[in-house]
């Protein structure tokens, strides 16, 4: 499937609070025996996570992450006690192919299937999802997830008037 279509596809099923405002992308680079490129998603235009192709390959040696659908060689997600304190992911944790496989997967899931995924990145597209109600976003906020995720799921809180209160504290959201 072409991305542009993927791209269309999976941004449907976004809740109308997030539509428009969190997007994702992806591009490559024509370079001569190279299918490197990035992907990454925007917040209000502004970019807040890169989904480098090259870097992952760098760093890791392969461009797919272990929860990645795919029979490829992987590389082992990054453990708790090794991320940077307020990096939403680390450098090369996920690529352009992440991305595209996770959103053509995540097409045919229920939201069920998203949240459960053991895919970081089908657990925001399920955050976002519009099948997923309004009142069970407080109660998946008080639950342990990839910082990418928890980023997204406060945002779609903040996004349908949940108010954030001692977030640090209590992890809790309020009407």
């Amino acid at each position: 499937m072409m991305w542009s279509k993927l791209k269309q596809l999976t941004e449907e099923k976004f809740a109308d609070s997030v539509r428009k405002r969190v997007e994702i992308f992806s591009t490559r680079y024509n370079k001569p025996n190279s299918s490197t490129g990035r992907g990454w998603i925007t917040i209000d235009g502004i970019e807040v996570v890169n989904f480098s192709t090259m870097k992952s390959g760098e760093i890791y040696c392969c461009i797919y992450h272990e929860a990645t659908s795919t029979n490829c060689l992987k590389h082992p997600a990054v453990k708790d006690e090794e991320r940077t304190p307020g990096l939403l992911i680390e450098e090369g944790e996920f690529s352009r192919f992440d991305l595209h496989n996770c959103c053509f997967e995540y097409l045919n899931l229920t939201v069920e299937e998203g949240l459960a995924h053991p895919s970081p990145l089908i657990n925001l597209l399920a955050v976002l999802d519009s099948r997923l109600g309004k009142r069970r976003l407080p109660s998946l906020a008080k639950k342990k997830h990839h910082p990418l995720v928890m980023r997204l799921l406060e945002f779609r809180l903040v996004q349908e008037g949940f108010n954030l209160k001692n977030k640090q504290e209590t992890n809790r959201y309020e009407d």
